[in-house]
C-alpha cells in the first residue's frame, strides 16, 4: 500500500509538472525557483519532523513540541504511518515522502502566486 501511494504520488507530480511546463510564457515559472523553493520547503519540513522525532523520544515536556513539530509534515507522512513503530524506520521514510512532495508543494504555490500575480484589476 505504501508503494502504491508512494507512485501515486510521484506520478501526480509529473503531471503537474508537464502541465506547468506547457504554460504560455508569462505563467511559466523557471526551473531554478521551482527547485530553490522545493529545496526550502524541504529543508524546513524534514528538519521539522526529526526534531519533532527526538523530542518524541524523551519522556518530559519536550514531547509537547516534539508532537506538534511532527505535525508540520501533515498530510504527506500519513503514507508512511505502517512504519510509525519504528522510530528511525519512520523518520527515514518520511524524509523521503516529504522531499519528494516538497516539488508538488512548491509548484502548486508558485502556480497560486502566479495567478494571483497576473490578475487582472477591474477599475471602477
Amino acid at each position: 500500500m505504501v508503494i502504491l501511494s508512494f507512485l501515486l504520488v510521484v506520478v501526480l507530480i509529473i503531471y503537474g509538472v508537464w502541465r506547468l511546463s506547457a504554460r504560455t510564457p508569462e505563467y511559466r515559472v523557471g526551473w531554478a525557483l521551482l527547485w530553490r523553493v522545493a529545496c526550502l520547503i524541504a529543508v524546513f519540513r524534514i528538519s521539522a519532523v526529526w526534531l519533532g522525532l527526538a523530542g518524541l523520544q524523551r519522556s518530559d515536556w519536550a514531547q509537547v513540541p516534539g508532537y506538534f513539530l511532527s505535525m508540520v509534515g501533515l498530510p504527506d507522512i500519513y503514507i508512511v504511518s505502517a512504519a510509525r513503530a519504528h522510530a528511525l524506520r519512520w523518520g527515514i521514510l518520511a524524509s523521503l515522502v516529504l522531499a519528494t512532495t516538497s516539488f508538488a508543494w512548491s509548484a502548486a504555490l508558485l502556480w497560486v502566486m502566479g495567478r494571483l500575480r497576473n490578475k487582472p484589476v477591474h477599475s471602477m
